[in-house]
C-alpha cells in the first residue's frame, strides 16, 4: 500500500491491495501479439505510416502515392525489441519501409519480400537493402533480395557491422550490426533524397563501414515479454563489456566505477592497436557520435555519460562535431549503453547528416499530419509482397508404392508429434548464448507442419521438401528457420526425376541431403567443429551413405550419429552465429541447434 497526500482537503488518497506480481508486471496483453500492437500503435499515431499487418512491415506512405518519383528507396529491419529501430526511421531523407521480425528474431523472407516490393515495383531507380549483421538476417534478407530480383525488381544489399568488441574476427561471424548503423541510414537516406544512384549510395555504404565503431556496457540483462527474469544477471559491482542488443552476455566482465572511469575504458576498447574490429581514430579527427541507452539507463546518466565522451574525445585531440542521444536502438529494458563513432572523413557526410528528414523520431510529429503531408488512409494497394512471382520447380521424382509414400509420411506425423516434448531443454541450451528461444522457434515451425500435413502429396518428396522449406520460413523465423528452409529447399532442388521404387534410394536422397548441407554452410558460414547444427547433420547424412538395411535401419543409425554429433558440441568453441560473441564460459552444454536436429531424427526413427 502507499498514499498520497492532498494538503488542500486534508485527506490522503490510498492506493491498496494492488498485488506486487502486477505492480512490477509488464504493460502488454499478450506475449504473443505483443510486436503487432507496438505496431498498431506507432501507426496509429503516425498517419505518414502505412502498416502491412500480415508481414509486419510499415511503409512510408507517400512512396505508395501513384506518380511518386522513382528514386532509391531504403529498406531494413530486423527482430523487434530494439524500438525505435527500425520503424521509428522510416521518413523522407532514412528509410522508405521497415520488417519487423519477433522479439530478437529475424523476420521471414516473405515478409521481407513484401517490404521490397513495397517501395520497389515499377521503381527504375532500386532499392537498397541494409541489413544488419546477424547470421538470421543476413539469410532471411538474402532469401528475399533473390526472389525480388528474380521478380524484376532491382535492389542490392548492405550488410552493416560496427561492432568493435571483438579482438580478433577470425572464427566469427563478423562484426555485429549495432546502433552506428544509424549513421548508414541517416547518410545513405539523404544521398537517396538528393537523387544520388544505387551504386554511389552502396559505395559509401562500404566506406562508412570502414568508418564507424560501437562499444557498451551494461549493468543488467534484459528481460523477454512475459518472461520471470532477465536472459542473463551482472554480479553486484560489475559491468557486463562488448555486448550486443540481443540479450546475449558480453565478451568480458568488468568492476564498475565512476562515468569518466567508464568511459575511458569505452573508448580504449573501442581504438585499441591489438583490436581487428578496432576504429582507427587519429588525431585531428572530426568525428560524429551516437549515445544510445539501451533501454532501461536513466536520463542522468546518460547525459552524464555524453559529457564525458564529449570531453575525452577532445582530450584525445578528436573532434567532436555532431552528438546524437537517446534511445534509439535498445534491447528492451536492459540498463546499459553503446557509443558510435563515426570518422568524418568526406567533409560531405556531416552535410548529409545535418539534412533534413521527417522520420517521426525525430520530429515528434505526434497525431499531425502537417503541412505538405497527404492523407494516405485511402491508398489501395494489391498483394505487395511476392506471391506468385516465384514458382517452385519439384522434380518429378515419385515413390512408387503407397507404402513408400505412408513411411514418409508417418515419419513427419512423429516428428510433430513427439519434438514439441523437447521444448524447455532446448530453450535452456540456447539460454547461454542467445535470448533462450531454440525450442520455441522450433516448436513454432512444427505447429504450422501439423496443419500442413494432411494436404502434402507424399509421394512426391519434393513438393513436400519445397513445402517444408516454405513453412521453415514463413513460421519458425530467425537463423534456424532460414537454415532449415534453405536445407529443405536445397535438398527439393536436387532430387533427380525418376520413379523409385523404395523410400530410400540410396544415392538420389544422399546427393540431396549433401545439397542440402552444402547449402546451409554456404549461406550460414558454418563448417563441421563450429559448434551449429551441421555437427549434427554431418554425422546424419554419412549415416544414410554407410548404413544398409530397411528404412528403420537407417533412421536409427542417422539418430544415432546425431545424438553422437551434438553430444560432441560440448566441447567444442562457437565461431560463428551469436554464441561466438559470447565469452566461453557463458557457452556450456550441447549446442541447442545440433541437439534440435537429433531430437528430429530420433522422432523419425
Amino acid at each position: 500500500m502507499f498514499s498520497t497526500h492532498n494538503s488542500n482537503t486534508n485527506h490522503y488518497i490510498c492506493y491498496c491491495d494492488i498485488p506486487e506480481s502486477i505492480m512490477s508486471a509488464q504493460l502488454l496483453n499478450t506475449t504473443e501479439r505483443c510486436v503487432d500492437d507496438c505496431l498498431l500503435g506507432i501507426t496509429q499515431a503516425h498517419p505518414g505510416l502505412v502498416l502491412l499487418p500480415e508481414q509486419r512491415v510499415v511503409v512510408d506512405g507517400s512512396c505508395l502515392i501513384s506518380g511518386a518519383k522513382p528514386r532509391v528507396r531504403l529498406v531494413s529491419g530486423g527482430g523487434s525489441g530494439h524500438e525505435p529501430f527500425p520503424v521509428g526511421f522510416i521518413g523522407e531523407g532514412m528509410l522508405s519501409a521497415a520488417v519487423c521480425g519477433p522479439v530478437f528474431t529475424s523476420p521471414p523472407p516473405s515478409s521481407v519480400a513484401a517490404a521490397i516490393a513495397a517501395v520497389g515495383k515499377k521503381n527504375t531507380e532500386g532499392v537498397l537493402v541494409v541489413v544488419l549483421n546477424y547470421t538470421g538476417d543476413r539469410i532471411n534478407f538474402g532469401l528475399a533480395l533473390e526472389r525480388c530480383r528474380s521478380a524484376g525488381i532491382k535492389v542490392e544489399m548492405h550488410v552493416s557491422g560496427d561492432d568493435s568488441a571483438l579482438s580478433t574476427l577470425s572464427g566469427t561471424a563478423g562484426r555485429r550490426g549495432l546502433c552506428g548503423t544509424l549513421f548508414t541510414f541517416k547518410i545513405a537516406g539523404a544521398m537517396a533524397a538528393r537523387g544520388s544512384s544505387l551504386q554511389d549510395i552502396v559505395g559509401t555504404c562500404q566506406r562508412l563501414a570502414q568508418a564507424t565503431g560501437t562499444i557498451g556496457v551494461a549493468s543488467s540483462g534484459c528481460r523477454m515479454p512475459g518472461a520471470a527474469a532477465p536472459l542473463f544477471n551482472v554480479e553486484d559491482g560489475h559491468l557486463e563489456l562488448g555486448l550486443g542488443v540481443h540479450g546475449e552476455a558480453g565478451a568480458a566482465t568488468l568492476k564498475a566505477g565512476s562515468a569518466s572511469e567508464v568511459m575511458s575504458t569505452l573508448l580504449k576498447q573501442l581504438t585499441r592497436a591489438d583490436s581487428a574490429s578496432r576504429l582507427d581514430i587519429q588525431r585531428g579527427d572530426n568525428v560524429a557520435v551516437i549515445v544510445n541507452n539501451l533501454g532501461g539507463t536513466s536520463e542522468i546518466e546518460m547525459a552524464v555519460m555524453t559529457k564525458e565522451v564529449i570531453e575525452q574525445l577532445k582530450n584525445l585531440g578528436v573532434k567532436p562535431q555532431r552528438v546524437y542521444i537517446g534511445g534509439l536502438m535498445t534491447s528492451l529494458d536492459m540498463r546499459g549503453i553503446h557509443i558510435s563513432v563515426l570518422r568524418l572523413q568526406d567533409s560531405q557526410w556531416l552535410t548529409y547528416l545535418d539534412d533534413p528528414t521527417s522520420d517521426y523520431h525525430i520530429d515528434n510529429g505526434f497525431l499531425h499530419m502537417g503541412q505538405g503531408h497527404s492523407d494516405y488512409s485511402m491508398i489501395k494497394y494489391t498483394d505487395l509482397g511476392q506471391r506468385g512471382t516465384v514458382v517452385a520447380k519439384c522434380s518429378t521424382y515419385e515413390l512408387g508404392d503407397a507404402d513408400a509414400a505412408n513411411a514418409f509420411r508417418k515419419c513427419l506425423e512423429s516428428v510433430v508429434k513427439s519434438v514439441p516434448f523437447q521444448e524447455s531443454h532446448l530453450n535452456a541450451l540456447d539460454a547461454g548464448c542467445g535470448d533462450g528461444d531454440c525450442g520455441a522457434t522450433l516448436c513454432s515451425g512444427l505447429s504450422a507442419m501439423s496443419k500442413l500435413l494432411g494436404s502434402l502429396d507424399f509421394q512426391h518428396p519434393s513438393s513436400v521438401l519445397s513445402s517444408l522449406g516454405e513453412v521453415a520460413s514463413s513460421s519458425m523465423g530467425g537463423s534456424s528457420g532460414g537454415l532449415y528452409s534453405i536445407l529443405f529447399t536445397a535438398a527439393a532442388n536436387n532430387l533427380q526425376p525418376g520413379h523409385a521404387v523404395k523410400l530410400i534410394e540410396k544415392e538420389s536422397w544422399v546427393s540431396a541431403f549433401r545439397a542440402g548441407l552444402d547449402a546451409v554452410s554456404k549461406y550460414g558460414g558454418a563448417n563441421k567443429g563450429d559448434r551449429t547444427m551441421l555437427d549434427a547433420l554431418l554425422p546424419a547424412c554419412e549415416a544414410l551413405k554407410q548404413t544398409t538395411g530397411s528404412l528403420t535401419d537407417i533412421l536409427v543409425a542417422m539418430a544415432a550419429a546425431a545424438d553422437k554429433g551434438a553430444k560432441a558440441t560440448t566441447a567444442m568453441t562457437p565461431r560463428v552465429g551469436r554464441a561466438s560473441y559470447v565469452r566461453a564460459s557463458s557457452v556450456t552444454g550441447e549446442d541447442a541447434g545440433a541437439r534440435a536436429v537429433a531430437c528430429i531424427l530420433k522422432a523419425m526413427a
